[in-house]
């Protein structure tokens, strides 16, 4: 049982200090508090305890100065290694105690059992700015300063959670006996992780970083050697949110009856006429109210009203085109007609700061009290694809408009939206929704809404950056856990932390992507690298069913693409398949000995369209094989066109997820719009190619996890 209130004794003693440190023997005491090891020791402040303690403790031993204003120790010759007897111990303590006591607040000399060598890990602690507390593991050495060879996760973390951190790592067979070392005990490791992080989820309002820098490991043991905790200038209660999604209101943005347009304009090249050309002079069947100051009475043949205040119809949501300026008076109208939904096209808000920057939070603070949702500012809107309600201020002669389908999109960026809104007119869309600055609605209440959409059963976000993250995350888990829908994500802005952060080794190893990467792998998302590998990844889960397992058999009539995505194979999760005797049985029987008979099955250049069913619906009958991917040259002649009757064949089966990669010109683009035009996608690069077999590996094993494992 942890004794919290030693622990918030030894805490507040550091407050009280000048300079905001847990010195290092308080720090272990922390430690053990947890069920942490640490080494035996003892903090001596007079030369009359030195023999004793140091019996006490045991040789060899290592000498430490111990003070709130010395960081680095072996920067003021504060350490001294290998002590072998009471007489030695005696004089480092008077010469390293009596040489620093004068320039610094020194309490003592730490006496510590030396331990043996082992492997060396790091541990680290922080508050990050998006999460709250996160842990880092890592490899100690070279493996964290030259390679950064770390994972982060989100506290609290479970067992599992360690599991991966420990399994993310490039180094892990260091861990596992490479080249005959005895392995280390991982559960015994993943079990000291998690003590380590409910530490650092009970002392988060606390600390701005935690360093455990070496942590020595060995087969069934390891000890924390040193230990540095930095405290925030003062305890902040609220570095774990709490906060839950909202979707109130969120429903009408996406099936209004009417739309009042704030800003609708009858000159061409406005960005009010623009709105109000998509909302009524296409799909969209809902009521539509212009509103321009100027008093037009009509506009695009539609009566106009001067102000929001004079339409006596209800209205379902308010469309902002004008200056923020007006916004705030257009709240307080939407309060008192009860009118729960806006979106914020107009920007100058925060991005410009200052003035604009305090407009923007005066609508954010009204829209908390009048319980009037926005989304936006500075975004272009939504777009559902069900009754074609579209706010987009691109004409329709410039931007397409997506089929309806069941992907729905969220973007941070207005012109990734617009990008994602044509991409996806191959696969289809359900909704869309740029948010832009997100005063108000943000991703989480996105996604828990879309959570129980029947419209939407996989879920893309283009992220540059989370506002609450931990509230992301959580949201994330539960609707990936509960309602067993894949979130893909491309998160933009990967630049590392500044200096402040960079004073500790878990900060400068941090980064924000590299804290993201480990919240996304916790959450289950699915994460990815570039817009087209975001754009191939859902059309695979939108497209393919669902196989358990990523193991993956390829056939080609050329190799050279399939050798580029195997080398990609284990940093995305996939494995070659073993296939099985009968498989290779039958192959060796039917394929002429020219044609090279495994996994990749070359077909060589003379391969026809039944050369490629065979090997495809013996993959579809080899139980070793989860995913099937098939490269074709079609530009070779032998090969028929009747292929993309083959591939519609065994989409109509929907047995296993394929995959196809084609690279080439026009008769290649044209064979491969066929082919889509079946539902099969078809990649023109092998990176987006392997990449959207790994998201559909990685959702396999996502969604088969036990639901303890998401926790």
């Amino acid at each position: 049982m942890v004794d919290k209130n030693r622990i918030k004794n030894i805490v507040d003693d550091a407050f009280s200090s000048k300079i905001k440190v847990v010195t290092e023997e308080s720090a272990k005491d922390i430690l053990v508090e947890y069920g942490i090891r640490v080494p035996e020791h003892a903090l001596v402040s007079d030369s009359s305890e030195v023999p004793i303690k140091a019996r006490q403790v045991g040789f060899p031993l290592v000498a430490k100065i111990v003070s709130s204003q010395i960081l680095h120790k072996t920067d003021v010759k504060g350490v001294k290694t290998d002590i072998k007897s009471e007489e030695e111990a005696s004089e480092v303590f008077m010469e390293m105690y009596n040489r620093l006591k004068n320039q610094y607040d020194v309490k003592g000399v730490l006496l510590e059992k030396m331990v043996p060598p082992g492997i060396e890990l790091i541990v680290g602690l922080q508050n990050d700015p998006q999460f709250g507390p996160v842990i880092m593991f890592g490899l100690g050495g070279i493996n964290t300063e030259i390679f950064k060879d770390v994972a982060f996760r989100v506290l609290p973390i479970t067992r599992q959670d360690a599991r991966e951190m420990i399994e993310s790592l490039k180094g892990k067979q260091i861990l596992k006996g490479f080249r005959g070392a005895d392995p280390i005990n991982i559960e015994m490791l993943s079990d000291a992780l998690v003590a380590m992080g409910n530490l650092g989820t009970d002392l988060a309002p606390y600390y701005e970083s935690v360093d455990f820098n070496p942590v020595i490991a060995y087969p069934n043991d390891y000890c924390v050697v040193d230990a540095k905790i930095i405290l925030n200038e003062n305890p902040n209660p609220k570095t774990i949110s709490n906060a839950q999604p909202d979707s109130s209101y969120i429903e009408n943005f996406f099936n209004a009856k009417s739309v009042a347009l704030i800003g609708a304009s009858p000159e061409s090249g406005k960005i009010g006429n623009s709105v109000l050309e998509s909302l009524t002079k296409h799909d969209y069947k809902g009521k539509v109210f212009p509103v321009n100051a100027k008093g037009y009475p009509e506009i695009m043949g539609i009566p106009a009203y001067r102000s929001l205040e004079d339409i006596d119809a209800p209205i379902d949501v308010v469309v902002v085109t004008v200056d923020l300026k007006f916004v705030p008076e257009i709240l307080n109208t939407c309060g008192r007609k009860k009118i729960h939904s806006m979106v914020i096209i107009s920007g100058g808000g925060k991005e410009l700061g200052g003035e604009r920057a305090a407009i923007e939070e005066q609508i954010r603070k009204l829209s908390n009290e009048l319980k009037v949702r926005i989304i936006g500012p500075n975004c272009i809107g939504m777009f559902n694809g069900e009754n074609r309600l579209d706010c987009a201020f691109q004409g329709h002669k410039r931007m397409v408009r997506p089929q309806k389908g069941n992907v729905a999109f969220l973007s941070q960026s207005g012109t990734v939206g617009i990008a994602f809104m044509e991409t996806s007119d191959s696969f289809g869309m359900s909704k869309m929704v740029s948010y832009g600055n997100r005063s108000d609605v943000d991703e989480a209440d996105m996604i828990w809404y879309l959570s129980d959409d029947p419209q939407t059963s996989v879920i893309g976000l283009y992220v540059e950056g989370l506002g609450d993250g931990r509230k992301f995350m959580n949201t994330a888990k539960s609707v990936i856990k509960n309602r067993k829908k894949p979130i893909v994500m491309f998160k933009n802005g990967r630049s590392l932390r500044g200096a402040k952060q960079a004073a500790s080794h878990t900060g400068s190893l941090g980064g924000s992507h590299a804290v993201v990467n480990g919240a996304l792998d916790q959450s289950g998302i699915i994460s990815v690298d570039s817009y087209e590998e975001l754009t191939g990844s859902l059309k695979a889960l939108t497209w393919q069913p669902m196989h358990k397992g990523n193991r993956v058999a390829m056939v080609t009539n050329g190799a050279g693409p399939v050798i580029a995505a195997i080398d990609q194979f284990e940093n995305l999760g996939l494995q070659l398949a073993e296939l099985s005797d009968q498989t290779k049985k039958s192959m060796r029987e039917h394929y002429p000995p020219t044609y090279i008979i495994g996994n990749p099955c070359d077909v060589t250049g003379s391969a026809t369209a039944d050369d490629y069913a065979f090997a495809i619906q013996t993959f579809m009958d080899d139980p070793n094989v989860d995913i099937i991917m098939p490269w074709f040259v079609f530009q070779d002649d032998p090969l028929e066109e009747s292929i993309v009757d083959v591939l519609a064949k065994y989409k109509r089966q929907n047995k296993k997820p394929i995959l196809v990669g084609a690279m080439g010109g026009p008769f290649t683009e044209g064979i491969s719009k066929r082919i889509e035009e079946r539902n099969v996608p078809v990649y023109n690069s092998v990176q987006t190619w392997v990449t959207a077999a790994g998201a559909l590996a990685k959702w396999s094993k996502v969604s088969a996890d036990n639901p303890k494992s998401l926790n």
